[in-house]
């Protein structure tokens, strides 16, 4: 299958452990491995070969949605990491269809992936406080071809609550949660799911007892560790440095 003018294509070093991403048919683009012609890219198949400025060969393949979050969306806060935003769409048991609710945007990297996993018919509803979070928010989403999914509010859903809707799930990524879960209560379909992530004890304390108080069930508390490994052969074991423990994914159940 070939690239077409605009696709996301992950550029992986032959001989090297550097990758990025760029879009087919974006012109030239600068690397530390010199320049790229992603123009080069277009017509040509998934895993073709394109050559830097200087010579360094790289593979072609289709980007995928973490592939893009992570080269090209602009950070404005602290994103969850791709292995907590996958469970969470488990916790959350969002799939094609779901109407799902999400508060605290930030740069919309959990928002990409709710919306991803959404398609093609289902809708993130996300709620950001901050204009400046939002903005940045919007430009991600749509730069990952996303935007038809997401509707993104400019809210405080503690002070306003989330307005007349009923979703599958909410997910609240935000300082008090516990603050929101009694507007989450209210949209919430029966039956359905709200997930909190919490990156501290405390706050994830506070978080099981406001679920507790405002009648939710089947609660549980799951933390997510990945390990890599060096992935060369002669020298197999796991990495010297990595991100271990990141937070704690809260779920549970409105009756």
């Amino acid at each position: 299958m070939p690239f077409a003018r605009g696709d996301w294509a992950l550029l992986v070093e032959e001989r090297g452990s550097f990758k990025t991403v760029a879009r087919a048919g974006g012109g030239t683009v600068q690397t530390v491995r010199g320049f790229i012609d992603t123009d080069a890219l277009v017509g040509a198949p998934h895993g073709a070969v394109v050559e830097s400025s200087l010579g360094v060969r790289f593979r072609a393949l289709p980007a995928t949605i973490f592939d893009v979050i992570e080269h090209k969306f602009k950070l404005k806060t602290q994103a969850i990491y791709p292995k907590d935003a996958v469970h969470i769409v488990k916790a959350a048991a969002v799939g094609p269809g779901s109407r799902v609710a999400e508060a605290g945007t930030g740069s919309g990297f959990l928002t990409a992936v709710l919306a991803w996993y959404v398609r093609p018919w289902g809708v993130v509803y996300s709620f950001e406080r901050r204009e400046d979070h939002a903005r940045v928010a919007a430009r991600n989403i749509k730069s990952a071809g996303l935007e038809q999914y997401v509707e993104l509010q400019l809210r405080d859903v503690v002070a306003h609550g989330f307005g007349p809707l009923e979703v599958d799930a909410a997910v609240l990524d935000m300082g008090d949660p516990w603050n929101a879960l009694g507007h989450a209560l209210e949209i919430i379909r029966p039956g359905g799911l709200v997930v909190v992530f919490s990156t501290t004890v405390e706050h994830m304390s506070r978080s099981l007892e406001a679920l507790r108080r405002h009648g939710f069930c089947d609660l549980s508390v799951e933390e997510v560790i990945v390990r890599r490994w060096k992935p060369t052969v002669g020298e197999l074991r796991p990495e010297t440095f990595d991100v271990v423990h990141t937070g704690w994914i809260v779920a549970a159940r409105r009756p």
